[in-house]
């Protein structure tokens, strides 16, 4: 056969043989695409919660995956023709979310074979850390039952006011030392039988003193009433005070 006759057969060699290897080329290059999708499909399904996809969506974008949990996100391969504003209002999804949610510098900047994250249940709000509020410095405020434990107490019956008028009348009775006492359940007596049982009441130290005026009235920090309906106190009686325990702690004869 002569180079003449065999230039047909030659050439169509070199043809079907370039096909061929455009077609491995072509073959080879596809199932590259194909591996890298999975790779970043895997990665994202690693590091997010995300729905579960069928290997023809991840690679080709082909159908929408369904998501495991309306509040769970899900991936999605970008399509030739894409953009985000049709993506967002497929999935009903604000654009603004994709793009915090992908870390996109850009609603104009997505290509063919992109995996986004759609947060289809919204973007995942912080836990605020919890704010310590500071407690206020109070000092605390005296209990009037509780007497102070320092210092000594030294109680008198320093006089009785207006003597004989009953809206005057009133026994003074004052704390001369330094500490505080509770007068709870002490009594003041006229010696005729009246007795008044005090309170809850403290009587400070110092010079501190209270009333127990005869008449009635609402009693104060400083002001008691006996509630009798006529005066009782004279010239030459003696008042007494006693503790809780029946102890005489002061007595006073009126002048």
């Amino acid at each position: 056969m002569t180079l003449k006759r065999m230039l047909p057969f030659l050439l169509l060699n070199i043809i079907v043989s370039a096909a061929v290897v455009l077609l491995i080329l072509s073959w080879w290059e596809n199932r590259r695409q194909e591996e890298e999708l999975l790779a970043a499909a895997t990665e994202i399904a690693i590091t997010a919660p995300i729905a579960t996809l069928t290997t023809e969506a991840i690679l080709h974008g082909t159908s929408t995956p369904e998501a495991s949990s309306e509040d769970e996100p899900f991936i999605y391969v970008v399509k030739s023709g894409d953009n985000l504003g049709a993506i967002s209002q497929q999935f009903n999804v604000p654009l603004q979310d994709i793009i915090i949610a992908n870390d996109l510098s850009s609603a104009d900047v997505i290509f063919a074979g992109q995996v986004l994250i759609i947060p289809v249940g919204g973007l995942p709000t912080a836990t605020p850390e919890p704010t310590l509020t500071p407690t206020p410095n109070i000092p605390p405020s005296p209990i009037p039952t509780e007497p102070l434990t320092v210092g000594e107490v030294r109680i008198v019956i320093s006089e009785v006011v207006g003597r004989g008028q009953f809206v005057d009348e009133a026994v003074s009775i004052a704390n001369l030392g330094s500490r505080a006492v509770a007068l709870q359940g002490w009594t003041l007596a006229d010696g005729e039988g009246r007795v008044f049982t005090f309170g809850q009441v403290t009587l400070f130290g110092n010079g501190a003193a209270i009333f127990v005026h005869t008449e009635a009235g609402p009693n104060g920090p400083a002001d008691l009433y006996w509630g009798l309906e006529q005066a009782i106190w004279s010239s030459g009686k003696i008042v007494t005070l006693r503790d809780a325990e029946g102890t005489i702690q002061a007595q006073y004869t009126i002048p």
